[in-house]
């Protein structure tokens, strides 16, 4: 509601109107009025609020991958890439969870687009599942690092693989296996691998990791030179037991 000042001067509201005064002049301003939402406005953003949120559930997820470090939109990225799978069609009456959604382009999604793990190991690596629900590497050739792309000076290199198993119950943690490959320097490395049998509904998401070392301690233990600029790390593979 307007009011009359001491200066015989209105100001406030009169309707869908503002008024006010500044600088000894009375101003009048249409205020905002908060748009009625379309139920597609209001399904595109309660994907999205979904997406921020499993997009946090899978980075913290793949920790120990990422710690060392990521560009710095890597996490809005993949927000992007999960509110694009779950998108559900014209027509579609439920939402598309973690479970029920397609996250088929998820597989090739880079943490670090300066220095990407197909640049080094530009090889796809066929993982599948089961039907006993466990994922399998069926054993394949990974040829040496290619040397000249790396920025650094190194003596060896490794290939650290996190298989994540996130159940469909939602009540329960997520299941994580952790395998690592030495790579051979000057020839091809064969590697294959297969997990625990996983529920049925599980959704499964295979990262990998290039892990680079240029020196070892005392003890013996391996110096790794990966840092916040080099960190390759991208996701290999997703599916639902």
């Amino acid at each position: 509601m307007a009011q009359l000042q001491r200066k015989q001067q209105l100001q406030g509201l009169i309707g869908p109107l503002y008024v006010r005064n500044l600088n000894g002049k009375t101003i009048v301003q249409t205020r905002t009025i908060d748009p009625k939402q379309s139920r597609g406005t209001r399904a595109s953003a309660s994907n999205f609020s979904y997406a921020v949120a499993q997009s946090k559930v899978v980075r913290q997820a793949l920790r120990p991958l990422l710690q060392v470090g990521t560009d710095p939109y890597a996490s809005q990225r993949l927000t992007g890439a999960l509110h694009k799978a779950f998108h559900f069609p014209q027509g579609y009456q439920e939402h598309l969870t973690l479970f029920s959604a397609d996250l088929t382009e998820l597989v090739g999604f880079e943490f670090h687009t300066a220095g990407k793990l197909q640049d080094y190991l530009p090889v796809a690596l066929p993982f599948g599942i089961t039907e006993s629900g466990s994922v399998q590497l069926p054993e394949v050739m990974i040829a040496p690092v290619l040397s000249h792309l790396v920025p650094m000076p190194y003596k060896g290199a490794e290939l650290a693989v996190l298989v994540l198993g996130f159940p469909a119950d939602g009540t329960t943690a997520f299941v994580t296996e952790v395998f690592g490959f030495e790579l051979k320097q000057n020839l091809p490395t064969a590697i294959a691998l297969e997990t625990q049998s996983f529920p049925t509904g599980t959704r499964v998401i295979v990262a990998a990791q290039l892990l680079l070392w240029d020196n070892r301690t005392v003890l013996g233990d391996k110096n790794y030179c990966n840092c916040k600029g080099f960190n390759p790390v991208g996701v290999m593979f997703s599916g639902v037991v």
